[in-house]
């Protein structure tokens, strides 16, 4: 399972995984591949082109007490943090695995090979004894 994360105009990160068909499903609000850069402060925005927002500088002096108060996470905005990073966990050791059976199919067909020339040298070696019987 394949995904990709997108981020919301607004800048909320978005985790885009791969239906059945192998297309990304995207979230249904406008969104880009591009994230929000570095030192940009809230309110933020992208603009189709690219993200627009305060300074630190500008931030800073337009909070209040209330804000910095208002600033943690809503209990349903922790628990889709934690899901999706859970989510994330779960995907990752979904691709190790897949590796980890790639290489061992890849392992396999080596012993394979290898079996199927020792049973041809075999079977070559007991024609030339039959024929040096048969002399």
């Amino acid at each position: 399972m394949n995904f990709k994360q997108v981020y919301l105009y607004d800048g909320t990160p978005f985790l885009a995984f791969t239906n059945e068909d192998g297309e990304y499903d995207y979230p249904k609000d406008e969104w880009t591949e591009t994230p929000p850069p570095e030192g940009i402060y809230s309110p933020f925005y992208f603009d189709g082109n690219k993200w627009v927002g305060a300074t630190k500088e500008e931030w800073e002096s337009s909070k209040t007490d209330e804000e910095e108060s208002q600033r943690l996470p809503s209990a349903n905005e922790y628990m889709l943090a934690q899901a999706q990073m859970q989510v994330t966990k779960t995907a990752n050791q979904l691709v190790k695995t897949q590796n980890e059976q790639a290489e061992t199919l890849k392992e396999l067909t080596k012993k394979e090979q290898r079996m199927q020339a020792l049973e041809e040298q075999q079977a070559n070696t007991m024609l030339e004894l039959a024929k040096l019987k048969g002399e």
